[in-house]
């Protein structure tokens, strides 16, 4: 698998580790991303990298509230709660 260039992290000072949490599920994914790639190239001192772990579980957390957040809303537009958008008799009709 090939690796990502990653940009370098920056230290980050225990209050920036929740604060500014990206908007779009994307752009969280992405800066995930970012320090994991920083994390894995073992390059950053160990407070930085502490740093950056914790920024990443922030992150992490963020990205499950996000997708939870968007399943609710598909689950409002459905009937019965269901998260499929077709029906199972559909489903196995077409099969």
């Amino acid at each position: 698998m090939a690796k990502r260039n990653a940009t370098p992290a920056r230290a980050r000072r225990p209050s920036e580790v929740n604060s500014e949490l990206p908007a779009t599920f994307e752009a969280t994914v992405a800066e995930l991303r970012t320090i994991v790639d920083a994390l894995e190239s073992q390059d950053a001192d160990l407070e930085i990298a502490v740093a950056e772990y914790e920024r990443g579980v922030a992150l992490r957390r963020h990205a499950e509230a996000q997708l939870h957040a968007a399943r609710l809303r598909v689950e409002e537009l459905l009937p019965d709660g269901s998260t499929s958008l077709i029906d199972d008799e559909e489903e196995d009709e077409d099969a």
